[in-house]
């Protein structure tokens, strides 16, 4: 014999779940508020201190001394290098890095082309 859920167990169960998945969108809405109040914040911070490519003057003479130490320089490009570029544009790409700047000048002082 199978036992039937009485209609008055169907609606408890039914507005529990319903009041469970209200409270949940309702976290999500929150989370996703405070995510784009963080997102905001951290834009505005970022955006408000100037680009600092590092320092030019650095990097020569971090490639100086190296050369004297007679060290081979990293042989592969970042992932981003273009045929054609310089170590200039690598200060323009989006996720410049300085040790990729510094990584070029030596290869290109090393080697004498770029890579």
């Amino acid at each position: 014999m199978q036992r039937e859920i009485l209609p008055g167990r169907a609606t408890s169960i039914i507005l529990v779940c319903a009041i469970a998945l209200a409270m949940f969108v309702g976290f999500q809405v929150q989370a996703s508020d405070t995510r784009a109040e963080m997102q905001r914040q951290l834009n505005e911070e970022v955006m408000s201190s100037p680009f600092d490519p590092g320092d030019v003057e650095k990097a020569e003479a971090w490639a100086k001394e190296a050369m004297k130490k007679d060290l081979k320089p990293v042989k592969v490009a970042p992932e981003y290098w273009q045929p054609g570029w310089t170590c200039s544009n690598l200060m323009h790409y989006r996720y410049y890095r300085y040790r990729h700047y510094r990584d070029c000048i030596y290869y290109h002082r090393y080697y004498g082309r770029y890579w």
